[in-house]
């Protein structure tokens, strides 16, 4: 882990001073959403380690993580509704009703747990596109979880360049390694809390709802 925040860090430094910094931030939250291989966690914790140094400019650095959230979870929900639509035709349909089953047990809190989730980013915002969940709740809790991240992932960061003042790259990897042991605890304790699988679930009244749902999002 050492050395991939070091060569991120290494490509990042020279930016450090430069508007652009931001746009590739925002950039890098904003594909995560969708396509979950970029590390945008580990950058902006990084990056928010380096920020007890100066540079880059806290305000600056949250703003493009809040609005590159914000920007990824759109694509993701437009992404959900399109493959959601051929999916219940096709042999994924008892999948996207488990997920409907989720999304409708928890409701738009769904969004913003799943920031903090392994994965649990894209699989709540496509799963949200997938069952036509509001367009206003899905933005209200897509902006909620946004900026919560934000600020979650910059303050690991801070915490880290705190703890290791001498040394930017140690603080970094002290943060990353904080989010990661956080969010193994909080998938291991969502699993054990629910007292109901979704395969107990008979997958077919499950249409109702959304189309009720859908509904109430027009009013």
């Amino acid at each position: 882990m050492i050395r991939t925040v070091e060569n991120m860090l290494d490509h990042l430094t020279p930016l450090l001073s430069s508007p652009w910094l931001y746009l590739v931030v925002l950039a890098a939250v904003a594909i995560d959403g969708f396509v979950p291989i970029v590390p945008s966690e580990t950058m902006v914790i990084g990056l928010g380690a380096l920020s007890a140094t100066g540079r880059p400019n806290l305000a600056a650095l949250a703003l493009a993580a809040a609005a590159g959230g914000l920007a990824g979870d759109r694509i993701s929900y437009l992404l959900g509704r399109r493959a959601g639509r051929r999916a219940a035709r096709g042999r994924a349909a008892a999948a996207l009703a488990k997920a409907e089953w989720a999304l409708l047990r928890y409701g738009g809190a769904a969004i913003l747990l799943g920031r903090f989730l392994p994965y649990g980013r894209t699989a709540t915002t496509m799963t949200a596109g997938s069952v036509s969940l509001p367009r206003r709740r899905f933005r209200l809790f897509s902006a909620l979880a946004s900026t919560a991240w934000a600020a979650y992932a910059i303050g690991l960061g801070r915490l880290g360049g705190a703890t290791f003042a001498h040394s930017p790259l140690l603080g970094a990897a002290f943060g990353i390694a904080i989010g990661m042991s956080l969010a193994a605890l909080f998938a291991l304790a969502e699993k054990r809390r629910r007292p109901i699988r979704p395969s107990t679930i008979d997958p077919a009244p499950v249409h109702p709802p959304v189309r009720e749902l859908v509904a109430s999002g027009h009013r």
